[in-house]
Parts: C-alpha cells; structure tokens; sequence
C-alpha cells in the first residue's frame, strides 16, 4: 500500500503540513476530499495549511493504515528508556545501523567525546522505540521524543541540543529512512554570562598553589587562556619562548592555533622543567603518560577551596577570566578571538557583556543623590 509521508515546511509564508506519496489515483481521490487540501506546482505535493491537530484531522478522511506508522500512534504511552549511559538496544537492526554511524563518526575523525555524545544520545533514541523497525521511524517519532523524554523529563536546553545535533547526524548518515532533518528545531537558551574571577582571585588561586607542576598548568591556562584538554595536550616542542607563543595543535574543530605566552611565565617553565624533567609533554604523570583532565580539575578546585574563592565555575573560568581581562585592558575583539579559536566573533562577543571597561564608567543616578546614612 502506497503510504503517505507528512512534512512540516512553509508555503508562500506559511506553516504548511505536505503529504508526500508516489503516484497513486486512489489516494489522489481521498486527498481531493480533505477540506482545504491543495495541489502546489512549487512544491510537487498536495498540502493543508497547519493546524496543532492536524494527525486527527487527517485520520477523519483518510484510513490510518494508509499513513506512515507515526501517525496513528498518536496517544498511545511512551516507552520509558533506561537512565544508563550506554542501554541495551533490543533491535538488532538498530544495533547495526548504530555500529554503521559510529563507522561513519570514526572515519570522519570525530573527537572521541564528540562520538561518545552522539551515540549515547542516537542508542537513547533507538531504544526508546525499540520494538519499531528503525526504518518506519519519522519526525513524529522524534518529537514524541523530544517532548516526552527530554521536555517532560526536564532534561537541560543544552541536552536537548545535542541529542537534536546527534539524530540529524545520524539520520542524514543512515540512508533510506523518513527523516525529515530540516525540520528540527533546536531550543531556544537563555543567554547565561560566562563567571570571571577579577585578576586578584587568579593571582589568589596561582599564590596559593605551593606544587610547581600545579602552579605552572593553572599559570599557563589562564596566561594563554587554554581550554582543559588544550592544556594536557601541549608538547614541550609546542613551546617558543624567544617568540613568547605556545602553539595549540588540533584543537577544537580540528584546528592549529598559535597563543601569547606570558613573559612570567617563562622563568616558572625554567624551574619545572629542570624540576620534574618532562619528556614529551609538557606535563605527564608518573608513567611518563601525559597528565589527565580530571587530574587538572582537581587540582583546581583544591587551589580554589584554598584561595577562598566562592564565585561558581570550574577550570574554563580561567579562560573565560583571560578574555574578559584582555578586553578590559582594550584588546581588539578580533585578536581575541584568534587567541581563543572561536571559529565565529559572535561566541567572542559574550565578553563584551561581562568586561567592566565601558559599562564600570558609568554613574549610578543613587550617586548623584545626596542620601544620609542614618
């Protein structure tokens, strides 16, 4: 039987609801019965103008077995999928098409956190429906999905977006499934202000960290304002110190990028390296290996408890903190965002939000009043 594929679009500034399907009289004399259904040269498809209720709408003129099974799934109950990281997927169909995706993930050169994301969020997706044949899957499905397991489920805007980020991915990958990618729709986020230590807090933070090593990894990611796995990943041969530049190699999106290199710095890099002799890189850990992310985490927030810092934020405030100094000192926007490696001068911009240069000029009108204290 010839089935009916719904996709949500716009038509001449409106939102409209095409039924896409071959060829076929019959159902052409159903459709024609459809209150304000229309034939469209521009777009080669019958469509209704859209309506919230548009599933039951349709299901009133036309049989249910002649849509795709989405459609006639309408009320029935979600299938509640596990909390784990990594679910058993009871599909062996779905099981292939995963290993296929992360094949896919793999031969592009993903980063591994990257692929980790992508199939915990897909293997989530799959085993919510796990009963379904992969192939039968639709938009329909994945807004159930969305809604009922991350909305319902009060999931973060961020999880939301990377699970919409991992299943046009996938679906755009995996050939022959009716997915209609272009119409998902990402979360609107509120826009949250990155936390900034004041250059006394870093100072603090730096002072009161006696390890050498520690000094240094803190001192060096604030210095150059490196990213956590920026950081673990340096070589000693990544190093200019006549040049005063730390060459960041395949960073984010897989791209070189060339930092300042503090001159105070320097004489600290002096004494750590005579110190602990590093051999690779620049810092590793007992087994000659280089030093761990957690291990850079935890020296922080120690460094942090210590220097009776309160302020929320982790080890990427050091970078949001180098930024937002440059800023201050009048540091051109554009080579921030080269020093950064923001790939667009608009993730750049949220600096411009949180940097006292212009706005700390400002007089409150309450000073302008002459108010008593008593």
């Amino acid at each position: 039987m010839n089935k009916i594929r719904l996709k949500q679009t716009t038509h001449n500034d409106k939102k409209v609801i095409k039924l896409i399907f071959d060829f076929d009289k019959e159902l052409i004399n159903k459709i024609r019965k459809i209150p304000g259904c229309t034939w469209s040269k521009t777009m080669g498809s019958w469509y209704i103008n859209f309506r919230p209720d548009y599933k039951h709408f349709l299901l009133r003129f036309i049989e249910e077995e002649y849509f795709i099974s989405s459609l006639k799934k309408a009320n029935t109950l979600s299938i509640k999928p596990p909390i784990e990281k990594k679910p058993v997927l009871m599909n062996n169909k779905s099981r292939a098409l995963l290993d296929q995706f992360r094949q896919y993930l793999e031969n592009k050169r993903y980063s591994k956190s990257t692929i980790d994301n992508y199939i915990i969020h897909v293997s989530h997706f799959l085993n919510y429906f796990r009963t379904e044949n992969p192939k039968d899957l639709t938009n329909e499905d994945i807004n159930k999905y969305v809604h009922e397991y991350i909305i319902r489920g009060k999931r973060s805007a961020s999880f939301q977006n990377v699970a919409v980020s991992a299943l046009k991915k996938f679906f755009s990958i995996v050939q022959n499934l009716y997915i209609d990618i272009d119409e998902f729709e990402r979360p609107k986020e509120g826009r949250k202000l990155p936390s900034v230590f004041n250059q006394k807090e870093v100072k603090r933070l730096i002072d009161c960290t006696t390890n050498m090593k520690h000094k240094l990894i803190l001192s060096l990611i604030y210095s150059s304002g490196l990213r956590l796995g920026e950081s673990v990943n340096i070589k000693l041969s990544d190093i200019d110190t006549r040049r005063k530049l730390i060459c960041i190699r395949q960073a984010k999106g897989k791209k070189d990028r060339y930092s300042i290199l503090a001159l105070n710095v320097i004489p600290l890099l002096k004494i750590y390296c005579e110190s602990y002799n590093p051999k690779v890189w620049l810092f590793e850990n007992e087994k000659g290996e280089k030093y761990s992310k957690g291990s850079v985490q935890k020296l922080f927030m120690k460094a942090k408890e210590k220097a009776h810092i309160k302020k929320y934020g982790g080890v990427h405030t050091l970078r949001h903190s180098f930024a937002t100094h440059l800023l201050d000192k009048g540091t051109d926007l554009r080579y921030i965002q080269e020093l950064l490696g923001h790939r667009s001068s608009k993730t750049t911009e949220i600096y411009t939000h949180v940097t006292k240069r212009d706005i700390g000029k400002i007089i409150s009108p309450l000073d302008q009043l002459d108010i008593g204290l008593d």
